[in-house]
């Protein structure tokens, strides 16, 4: 008499229970044992079965009696107000849609006028926002809105685990209505676990995603009309590009770097792939002097990592100094190349 899950009966069971108390119009609890004698339950699946349909409303106990009630009945009791509610939250749901439509509508009329006193006034088409929210929820706006193409750059060795999660449902509605998503990593991303089941995921929805050793810094691009660029002097502000000319020169140093990028892998040979061209632009970095955290930073690598980076590179050159591993290197012509010797034969954690 166990339903599927081996906790109770099941529906099959419940409803030789109904029919028999049906048929016996109100049988008391003293003829439980003939009821698991007629069905073939024991009394105890028999009491619980009673007891479930009890829950249900279909049977009314009067003092030590049973009787059965109409599944309408049952339905108006338990089924109605929870209809009732889900009709309320749907209207009140509509209601806040038309609320919303209206606001948007009204602040949406302004926006000419405002366009007009920019141009008037000899604006840049650059906006400010030094507010983390308003960043947050003019990114939201636009993206939900966007028409064609989102282009993102996102430097660092992996974007945190949390920003991760709460982009993703946002990526794949994104790219299943048909925008094309394209964004640039570093190398260094390829080794961030979050990020590897980020990209997965939005890959296998049509994503593009490329990696390049540096990136000058993060960037937004929707529908090459708006921009998004950090804010120097605060964290979690924003610089809003509008401007035509300035935008078209950012697309285009997008889609530079985008051109130079591989395609996110994962897996040995896509490892040994980012780990030797790390490891080139780390030694370009060193013939240029400059200083541990400043490579590590550009990289998108922690010091530590870096430190153990340079140290293969000047044990693997006989090198005394960082500056003289680059000259090495320089003199070897592997600054510009794609391989450097002694890179491990399997991917090296970051």
């Amino acid at each position: 008499m166990d339903g599927p899950s081996g906790t109770g009966p099941g529906e099959d069971a419940l409803a030789a229970v109904y029919a028999w108390v049906v048929a016996e119009r109100r049988p008391a609890d003293g003829d439980l044992p003939r009821m698991a004698a007629d069905l073939g339950h024991s009394e105890a699946e028999c009491r619980r079965a009673v007891a479930i349909l009890e829950e249900r409303h279909v049977l009314i106990r009067d003092g030590g009696t049973v009787a059965a009630a109409s599944p309408d009945v049952a339905i108006a009791a338990l089924v109605g107000p929870r209809e009732s509610a889900h009709r309320q939250a749907e209207s009140e749901l509509l209601a806040e849609r038309d609320r919303t439509d209206r606001l948007r509508a009204r602040l949406a009329a302004l926006a000419p006028v405002y366009s007009t006193l920019v141009r008037e006034g000899g604006s840049p088409g650059v906006d400010v926002i030094e507010d983390m929210h308003a960043v947050r929820a003019l990114i939201s706006d636009l993206t939900a809105t966007c028409e064609s193409e989102i282009m993102a750059c996102q430097p660092g060795g992996g974007r945190p685990p949390r920003a991760l999660a709460d982009a993703l449902p946002r990526d794949l509605a994104l790219l299943r209505r048909g925008i094309v998503l394209r964004s640039l990593y570093q190398h260094t991303a390829r080794f961030h676990v979050p990020t590897q089941d980020y990209a997965e995921a939005v890959l296998a929805e049509g994503s593009q995603i490329r990696t390049v050793a540096e990136i000058p810094g993060q960037m937004i691009i929707v529908d090459q009309r708006t921009a998004f660029l950090p804010h120097v002097h605060h964290e979690f502000g924003a610089i809003v590009v509008r401007e035509p000319s300035i935008l078209a020169y950012l697309c285009a140093a997008f889609e530079q770097s985008w051109n130079l990028g591989t395609p996110f892998q994962t897996g040995p040979s896509a490892a040994r792939m980012a780990v030797t061209e790390i490891k080139s632009s780390i030694l370009t970095l060193m013939a240029n002097g400059l200083k541990d955290d400043v490579i590590a930073k550009r990289m998108g690598l922690s010091v530590r990592a870096c430190r153990g980076h340079i140290a293969e590179l000047m044990e693997t050159f006989g090198a005394r100094s960082r500056f003289q591993a680059g000259v090495i290197a320089a003199g070897l012509g592997l600054l510009d190349a794609k391989g450097v010797d002694g890179t491990p034969e399997t991917g090296a954690e970051l």
